[in-house]
């Protein structure tokens, strides 16, 4: 039985060498395409998926990004039909990464109704940052005068059994004192570092947890983030790692009502993240671990967007608050030598200026301020530390000045105004002075240098920078005519172009 089952494994390694060598020396995509078509035909979907993949390559080469979008999605499907869903979301990404996208869209306000989750703001987005940059150096005091602002939510993290000898406790009490006199929220990446089976209902959690309500400030509690990711101890069991974060969320429940309990996978690799989700009665938020960079796997990457990345993760869990537990954008590259900071400015714009207006279940955003280089664990490539970076320092500060991103954590309550962004075509009877913006995502990261609204010849409106937000007076809108939205380069050369109506 053994000999049988090595001879059928031999024919299967031959047959697809054949079609492997096939599929590279078949240049002519016509040939590919009549090759794909046969294999969709013979539902022979691990064939189609392959040539569909050439394909695909053949025309990101070309720098035809549209044929080649439309060949990376089909190739995800295929190994959808050939059940290796997880083998298509490289080509998903890549497709994301060469897509050209726009949108309109139309600020709309209403009353809060929904029910909402413990500390989670009718709208508008908390603003949250990890202190680990060289100016503020670990200083929660520093934050408001460097940036401009006042913040809502401090991150700082703790391992499973650490006293703090200072202050006699297991509960980062220090910090929490300097975030209270802030007026801050705290964020806690509570790691178990000796793996899950050293969780349990013992006289540490519980004094964790009592020390927690004692702070008297509103806390986020990470437990055990990107549990979907190899890297972690306390991943391989997502049973077992369900049992423990219910544990932790009765406790917190029981010993201090200022703790929301945040389950956060990283981004990646997402095809294992929902086997550990605990529940909706005990999860409050979502979060996400998502960094964005212009270098990775030896080759420069330049069309990762903190948007696409969270696409497919904020459809699955938006029916909960959301936020980026960490997350951050890297500036310069210490393996190429290079520095990324105009690129990196533009993906801070999408990654504050768009993110939390296309999705609005995003209610917080932390930023990992950091410069990997002067830490002594894990890659040590990327710098996301925004004060070495005027660019992307002055781009952050003038993003973040926004009413939209709050300072403070309340108590939530439903019943209050509230305003969200709706794309155009969404929204009927338009007929005065609106606040807009315009989505415009270009291949490979690129920037439109300014962005214009247009009917017919008259120009609408026009903005010279991300989030590209403009006011349409729709007073002076033909309703049967389309509104022309254009993305142009610095030689005013159109980059982009889309037409909108509003619902009839």
């Amino acid at each position: 039985m053994k000999k049988y089952l090595f001879w059928i494994a031999v024919v299967l390694v031959f047959i697809n060498l054949l079609l492997i060598w096939d599929v590279a020396t078949a240049s002519d995509p016509t040939e590919l395409k009549m090759n794909l078509e046969k294999a969709i035909n013979n539902e022979e979907w691990n064939f189609a998926a392959t040539y569909s993949k050439e394909l695909a390559v053949f025309y990101d080469t070309n720098q035809d990004y549209d044929k080649a979008v439309q060949y990376y999605r089909a190739v995800a499907d295929y190994w959808t039909r050939a059940g290796h869903a997880s083998w298509g979301i490289v080509n998903l990404i890549r497709a994301d990464h060469i897509d050209t996208e726009m949108g309109l869209f139309v600020e709309e306000t209403y009353s809060a109704q929904e029910k909402l989750a413990k500390f989670e703001p009718p709208s508008g987005t908390y603003l949250g940052m990890f202190v680990a940059g060289k100016r503020e150096n670990g200083s929660v005091n520093k934050v408001n005068e460097l940036y401009g602002k006042k913040h809502a939510i401090y991150l700082t993290y703790t391992t499973w059994r650490k006293k703090y000898n200072d202050t006699n406790s297991y509960f980062p009490i220090a910090f929490a004192e300097k975030v209270k006199e802030n007026g801050g929220a705290m964020q806690i990446g509570w790691e178990p570092s000796k793996g899950l089976d050293d969780v349990v209902d013992d006289d540490y959690v519980r004094q964790f947890a009592r020390e927690a309500k004692a702070a008297g400030i509103p806390v986020f509690l990470r437990f055990a983030g990107e549990m979907n990711g190899e890297w972690v101890p306390w991943n391989g069991n997502p049973e077992k790692y369900r049992e423990k974060f219910k544990l932790i969320h009765d406790i917190m429940a029981e010993e201090a009502p200022n703790v929301a309990m945040v389950w956060s996978p990283n981004f990646l690799p997402r095809h294992n993240i929902e086997p550990y989700y605990p529940g909706d009665d005990i999860v409050d938020w979502v979060g996400f671990s998502l960094y964005t960079i212009p270098f990775s796997h030896g080759k420069e990457v330049p069309g990762g967007n903190p948007i696409d990345y969270l696409r497919p993760l904020y459809e699955k869990y938006s029916h909960k608050p959301i936020m980026l537990s960490e997350g951050a954008v890297s500036h310069y590259s210490y393996e190429l030598g290079k520095d990324f900071s105009e690129w990196a400015a533009g993906q801070i714009g999408n990654m504050y200026g768009f993110l939390p207006r296309l999705y609005p279940k995003v209610k917080a955003i932390t930023y990992f301020n950091l410069d990997k280089r002067t830490t002594n664990y894990d890659n040590q490539n990327n710098n996301y530390d925004m004060g070495d970076s005027r660019l992307v320092d002055n781009t952050y500060k003038r993003i973040i000045a926004s009413d939209w991103f709050l300072s403070d954590v309340t108590a939530s309550g439903s019943g209050q105004k509230a305003s969200k962004f709706e794309r155009i075509e969404n929204i009927s009877k338009l007929a005065n002075k609106r606040n807009c913006f315009v989505y415009v995502k270009l291949p490979l990261g690129e920037q439109p240098y300014v962005v214009a609204a247009y009917q017919g010849k008259n120009k609408l409106a026009e903005s010279y920078v991300q989030p590209w937000e403009m006011q349409i007076d729709f007073s002076k809108v033909r309703e049967s005519e389309p509104i022309t939205v254009i993305a142009y380069d610095r030689n005013l050369k159109s980059l982009a172009k889309k037409n909108f109506m509003s619902r009839r």
